[in-house]
């Protein structure tokens, strides 16, 4: 079982730390390319869009197949695309390589955290979600710092740590026993509708095809009302018949929609406009993950002793000021302070959030729910590295891109403290 459970732990670490590293090492390769820097934002949407389109699918998949064997075929996948990202001949190789990457990791968290309950005791599970949790971070604090140093080298060489830390978890995980076995099968259409309608979303919003993103949002309203009608849907709409849910999830969609471009259009800025070295800009970049580390467990506790609606309320009213100050170009010297406010604004925000989630659910359903958190995470993500691409290569110019994405993700913030108040309100 530790066997299997340190495989877990290393694959959760992996996800946070390639993109955060990717984000950081942007400039260098493109300038391996030949290719503007701000035309390789859209790596990072290839790769959490493939996580995005096949989350859902592969954790309801993983019930009917078994856990330990999508987890495993999931690391084979993500092993196979990240070491082929490293060797990638032309940027076009290097995005097909992500995609597969991508499809891969949607395998791994797909499956993880049922994997985890499924060998971790009762009476050892909370720790152990701790343990998971706290991988991320480290995933996000590594990556920017490791891959500016790694960057400065080559930029390949960023995909070593992430691909080894794929080859141990394989080891590690040895042949759980295939859990799950749900009754109902598999749910092909609600699949193809619902993932065909993400990625309509994210590419027409990274490419500026509006019409396509329009079909995608309907695409996705009709995928709601297919699954409304599903004996084993793969995505539970009935959980939303919950006030409280809704808005949480919704607002934690908002919540990683205005930050998560944050880091590869910082990364630009930090090494294009400044002129810092790929590994001062990776320094910087991780002061947002070690807030968010180190101020987590502190949102936890103050959440048990006062609303958790207040509490997200306010961290992301941290969140909306600290983009906004972002979007007035700061200097080398304040840029290290808004990063440790947005980390802590985000700490305030998202301990809270996740945890009225699961507390609005029965125990039975808080597997779907977590899927969903899941989901709302990895859209959010997607669709913010597609927004900053299409508004970093129509400004001007990297300042002006960074100013007005920026600005943009604080208004988006604005809403998410909107819905937490509105939920707090409604207690």
């Amino acid at each position: 079982m530790d066997r299997a459970l340190a495989s877990i732990l290393a694959s959760s670490f992996v996800t946070p730390f390639i993109a955060s590293a990717l984000g950081v090492a942007l400039p260098a390769l493109a300038s391996s390319f030949g290719v503007p820097s701000t035309a390789t934002v859209s790596l990072l949407v290839a790769l959490t869009l493939a996580v995005a389109v096949f989350v859902l699918p592969f954790g309801r998949l993983a019930d009917v197949a078994g856990y330990g064997r999508m987890f495993r075929a999931g690391l084979a996948v993500a092993g196979a695309g990240l070491a082929s990202a490293a060797l990638s001949p032309s940027l076009e190789a290097l995005y097909g390589s992500l995609l597969v990457a991508g499809v891969g990791l949607a395998a791994v968290f797909g499956s993880n955290n049922a994997l985890l309950f499924h060998i971790v005791p009762p009476e050892r599970r909370a720790t152990a979600v701790g343990l998971n949790s706290a991988s991320v971070y480290l995933g996000l604090l590594a990556g920017p710092a490791v891959g500016g140093l790694l960057a400065q080298f080559s930029w390949r060489l960023i995909f070593a740590p992430a691909a080894a830390l794929i080859l141990l978890s394989y080891a590690l995980v040895g042949r759980v026993a295939a859990a799950g076995r749900a009754a109902g099968g598999f749910d092909v259409a609600g699949s193809v509708v619902l993932g065909g309608s993400i990625a309509l979303v994210v590419l027409g919003v990274d490419a500026g095809l509006w019409t396509a993103a329009a079909l995608g949002a309907a695409g996705l309203a009709a995928a709601f009302l297919l699954e409304s009608r599903r004996e084993a849907p793969v995505l539970e709409v009935g959980l939303f018949r919950s006030v409280v849910f809704s808005a949480s999830v919704a607002a934690a969609f908002l919540n990683y929609l205005s930050t998560a471009a944050l880091s590869p259009s910082l990364s630009l800025l930090f090494q294009e406009v400044y002129k810092m070295a790929p590994r001062d800009a990776g320094f910087m970049l991780s002061l947002q993950a070690l807030a968010m580390a180190l101020l987590a467990p502190v949102a936890g506790r103050v959440s048990d002793r006062v609303s958790p609606s207040a509490v997200a309320a306010l961290g992301a009213g941290v969140l909306a000021a600290a983009l906004y100050l972002l979007s007035a170009e700061p200097s080398p010297a304040t840029a290290p302070w808004l990063l440790l406010a947005l980390g802590a604004g985000f700490a305030f925000f998202i301990v809270p959030n996740t945890t009225i989630i699961l507390s609005s659910v029965p125990p039975s359903r808080r597997g779907m729910a977590s899927a969903l958190v899941a989901e709302a995470r990895v859209l959010g993500q997607s669709l913010s590295n597609a927004v900053a691409s299409y508004v970093l290569r129509s400004a001007p110019g990297v300042a002006a891109g960074v100013s007005a994405l920026t600005a943009l993700l604080a208004y988006i913030s604005v809403a998410t403290v909107f819905l937490s108040l509105v939920r707090h309100l409604s207690h």
